[in-house]
């Protein structure tokens, strides 16, 4: 089995009949990577925060800016998290990382759910206590995923496999997720961070942020 597929693939219905420690800890290993790409990331922006908000003059107008600025980086970070894994499979390991089907949904499915991260990342850091929002982000990935697999009939619903392409109903048919819904399902979360963002950064004096 490819690096790529270990990784990025998620973990399949076959592993859930013991404690799926190893596979989740495939899957949790670059996610865990990307949160704290996310983390410095914004930890660069932070320290031009007040030079950008001056820039901006408007408080929503900021957070617009860095909403969307970061929503792009995460995405560019995802792509470029995979991509890297994928040589490592075809120069290093020489392994083909699948068919060109699958590639592309787990390509698609890791960047939507990684983007759907960064997004719940950037609204957290409208509260204290921003260090804990990579750890905090990687227990809920990892919680959800263990209710999906303590009930099964529920997994579809679990955020925590929503970017897993082994749960989707193009792998397992039975108890599979909808791509489509939970395409959707994402991108609207990602929409209800940056609305619940600007609402709450709304009326604060730029001094404040």
């Amino acid at each position: 089995m490819s690096l790529v597929f270990q990784l990025f693939a998620g973990v399949p219905m076959d592993e859930t009949g013991t404690f799926p420690l190893v596979p989740l800890g495939y899957w949790l290993f670059p996610t865990g990577i990307y949160l704290l790409v996310i983390g410095f990331l914004l930890g660069m922006d932070k320290q031009n925060r007040s030079f950008v908000i001056v820039r901006c003059r408007w408080i929503q107008k900021w957070w617009k800016h860095v909403f969307l600025r970061n929503l792009f980086h995460g995405a560019v970070a995802a792509v470029c998290l995979l991509t890297l894994f994928e040589m490592i499979d075809l120069f290093a390991l020489h392994m083909m990382p699948g068919n060109q089907k699958e590639i592309t949904v787990i390509f698609v499915l890791w960047t939507v759910h990684a983007m759907t991260l960064s997004a719940l990342f950037l609204f957290l850091t409208n509260f204290k206590d921003e260090k804990l929002i990579p750890a905090g982000l990687l227990l809920f990935e990892g919680l959800t995923f263990l209710s999906g697999f303590r009930f099964r009939k529920a997994a579809r619903f679990m955020f925590g496999v929503w970017g897993m392409y082994v749960q989707s109903n193009l792998y397992e048919d039975t108890y599979g997720f909808s791509v489509i819904s939970v395409i959707i399902v994402q991108a609207a979360i990602i929409a209800v961070c940056y609305w619940l963002g600007s609402y709450l950064l709304k009326g604060r004096e730029m001094e404040g942020v």
